[in-house]
């Protein structure tokens, strides 16, 4: 490694200080221009109401409590919007719950998301520190903190998961499988754990996928209900379905000279994910070629990497994800500032691309503003050649994402892809966690 860290408080103090200054700005903005102007400033649009997406579940558990099944019918929730969350935060239609408690809640959610990513870094450059402030305080992060949407309180266990791999694997996967019980998409972060021997890292993992499928079983009307009823955004979307969600008509018109409606119709709902299996196949053998080992100075700014690659890839593949949990993106930053000066080549390529992709993700809402009229002739043009740039820039950090998780898994998972991709080189170098990966 040819990169110098500064000294690690420094960049913990910067976070940490950059942060409270920033919320003491916005608390002054709200106070002076008004609350929904200041989150015009960044491009985040808002409702009549704060908080819009916590108030989901007061105003279910107030539904439930007049003799109402909210994912039925949800007369108590501000905007009728039907249950849609997985059966755990059904627990607080029996807590005596009200609208009068959304303000409190939201705002110690975000207080914990902060703890979260102030704890989880280990030996944070300034560089690194300056990288995580331009994801926390991107539209994107606002969002989340806008809607008070409980990813905010998952981000917090994953963060917590991340931190504990220093101490006990046994508590970052009870954490895991927490924050999945809650979200499901955290089981994603299992990747944290290939810094365990092979056997523990293959049990622990069972183990976790195995109360997470019995929970699933056992509450499949809620898995189900959450996984058809969530609205497919586009506009404020990343995702292998984004696009065709949003231009679904035209290009079936164009599909339908060739094929069938039907046909036209699968490969609509098929064609993207296909595509995104192939790209990623290809990634991987890429990954396999490139035989540089990863070197990092932290094991835990390694684990949080894998953290936010792996939710960001496994939720990509999943089609449609409101932009606010690029905000997991965060974990990223520490990791890929290291490589950014690594003498490993493709590292250091892969780590760049990546960065520069995260915060165009995070800041689209405002790039979009900038307008392109003297370009195209119309803002409408204008409008559709940034979404149309967002999904390219998504699909790459989506690959370069996939490379540098795949490229930096332990040697003993190359051994298990062995038969299906092509024969490698083996390094081994000091320091590298192959050593206690290998059982």
């Amino acid at each position: 490694m040819s990169f110098k860290l500064d000294k690690e408080n420094y960049g913990k103090l910067l976070l940490i200080g950059a942060s409270v200054l920033m919320w003491l700005l916005l608390l002054i903005l709200f106070k002076k221009i008004g609350y929904f102007e200041t989150w015009a400033i960044w491009k985040v649009p808002t409702w009549k109401l704060t908080f819009l997406d916590f108030r989901l579940i007061p105003g279910s558990a107030d539904s439930f409590r007049h003799g109402f099944e909210p994912s039925i019918s949800n007369p108590y929730d501000p905007t009728q919007r039907i249950f849609n969350y997985p059966a755990f935060w059904r627990l607080f239609f029996y807590s005596g719950i009200t609208e009068a408690d959304t303000v409190w809640i939201s705002v110690s959610m975000i207080i914990l998301f902060f703890i979260g990513t102030f704890s989880f870094p280990e030996k944070l450059s300034i560089p690194g520190a300056i990288g995580m402030l331009f994801v926390l305080f991107s539209p994107a992060s606002m969002l989340l903190y806008e809607r008070g949407n409980v990813d905010l309180i998952v981000y917090f266990i994953c963060a917590m998961a991340v931190f504990a791999t220093s101490y006990s694997a046994y508590v970052a996967t009870s954490l895991i499988i927490i924050a999945s019980i809650m979200k499901l998409f955290p089981i994603l972060g299992l990747s944290i754990l290939l810094k365990e021997p092979k056997r523990k890292f293959l049990w622990l993992s069972g183990i976790s996928v195995l109360i997470l499928l019995i929970y699933m079983i056992a509450t499949w009307s809620s898995v189900k209900a959450s996984w058809n009823l969530t609205m497919r955004g586009d506009g404020l979307s990343y995702g292998t379905n984004v696009f065709v969600t949003r231009y679904a008509q035209a290009i079936k018109l164009i599909l339908t000279r060739w094929w069938t409606p039907h046909h036209s119709d699968l490969l609509l709902q098929f064609g993207p994910l296909i595509a995104a299996l192939i790209l990623l196949f290809v990634v991987m053998i890429l990954a396999w070629i490139n035989t540089d080992i990863p070197q990092f100075l932290t094991g835990r700014n390694f684990a949080a990497f894998r953290m936010g690659a792996a939710i960001y890839v496994g939720t990509f593949l999943l089609g449609n994800n409101w932009d606010y949990r690029l905000a997991f993106l965060v974990f990223l930053v520490p990791q890929l500032v290291e490589w950014m000066f690594s003498s490993a080549k493709m590292y250091r390529i892969f780590a760049w691309l990546s960065l520069i992709l995260v915060l165009l993700s995070c800041w689209h809402l405002r790039i979009a503003e900038i307008s392109l009229i003297s370009i195209f002739h119309s803002a409408e043009d204008s409008k559709k050649f940034w979404i149309i740039l967002d999904e390219i820039f998504n699909w790459m950090l989506f690959l370069s994402l996939a490379y540098l998780l795949f490229a930096s898994v332990p040697e003993w998972v190359r051994e298990l892809l062995g038969s299906l991709l092509p024969k490698r080189g083996s390094h081994h170098l000091p320091g590298h966690e192959q050593s206690s990966s290998i059982s």
